[in-house]
């Protein structure tokens, strides 16, 4: 399971949420199901944005790419990922969303979130000229780099 939710404090997660009535039913069923139990990580987003307001449609495919910068080189690879998001922003009309992330549980990881609104949105994204000069002006400072795809099943969202 993925969950993606934003607070304004970790207290907001840890003190509130996590003390809530509802999780404390959730919390004792799923522990018995999972393999790897919370596995939670903190992100602190740098750029880009979370929804188009022009386009509010439920998405096709939700993307997300995990990126480790080299030691020391995460501001610089931060800045590049700022000019790619602007420019996914303003050109690609089926990019949902295009939402960059720092963790703030170590120095070097990455995280883009993306929705498009078909597979193809994706491919085309993937295959753009910016995407193919940003990855290739990128790989003296990008550690390693991976992405996973999820599509809608009715009930939540499976990996593909």
């Amino acid at each position: 399971m993925i969950a993606y939710e934003a607070y304004t404090a970790r207290d907001d997660l840890y003190k509130t949420h996590f003390s809530s009535e509802p999780m404390s039913r959730f919390l004792p069923k799923i522990f018995a199901t999972m393999t790897t139990g919370l596995d939670l990580t903190h992100f602190e987003d740098v750029s880009g944005y979370q929804d188009k307001t022009s386009n509010m449609k439920e998405c096709d495919i939700f993307y997300i790419t995990r990126i480790s910068a080299k030691p020391g080189k995460r501001v610089e690879l931060l800045e590049k990922l700022a000019e790619l998001a602007k420019w996914v922003e303003k050109n690609e009309v089926d990019a949902y969303t295009f939402l960059v992330l720092k963790s703030l549980d170590n120095d070097d990881d990455i995280r883009v979130w993306e929705r498009y609104g078909t597979k193809r949105a994706l491919e085309e994204h993937q295959a753009s000229p910016e995407v193919v000069r940003f990855l290739i002006s990128s790989k003296e400072i990008i550690g390693s780099m991976e992405g996973r795809g999820y599509i809608p099943n009715g009930a939540g969202w499976l990996h593909r």
